[in-house]
């Protein structure tokens, strides 16, 4: 009997923290997003889920951020050049506008992204990754 009561308030509060959880991020505003594909390989593997904070600044160098291309396609990608600066596609370097910037999976090799289609503008960044919270194993705090 005691045993149950035990097991009954572990239940309450795990379901308690899950919902407090889940109601702190709808009210941040933060939207989950899945990884499709191993280009973000190591930091996020194929799958993972991420949630991600609306834009309020623009992002920084090293940021995870969530790109929308043409088609409403989304892709997970890491900011490596902000606006002025310089990024290599194949031979060629290309500075950067104002409003624009490089993004590249961690997997360069096994990655479609702003070698091959360029820089992004601002306005194609829909958002920030804050946390990956699966799976579990892949669990980590992204910082801006």
């Amino acid at each position: 009997m005691v045993q149950s009561n035990r097991l009954l308030r572990r239940a309450i509060v795990g379901l308690g923290a899950a919902v407090l959880a889940a109601v702190t991020l709808r009210r941040a505003r933060w939207a989950p997003v899945r990884v499709e594909g191993d280009s973000m390989e190591p930091t996020l593997p194929a799958g993972s889920l991420v949630a991600v904070a609306p834009m309020r600044d623009d992002p920084r160098f090293g940021a995870v951020v969530v790109v929308r291309r043409p088609g409403g396609v989304e892709h997970v990608k890491r900011i490596v050049a902000t606006p002025g600066g310089r990024f290599a596609v194949g031979a060629d370097e290309i500075t950067l506008g104002f409003d624009q910037f490089a993004v590249a999976g961690d997997d360069r090799a096994r990655s479609t992204d702003s070698r091959h289609y360029g820089p992004v503008d601002r306005s194609e960044i829909s958002g920030v990754a804050r946390v990956c919270y699966w799976p579990p194993s892949a669990w980590r705090v992204f910082y801006r």
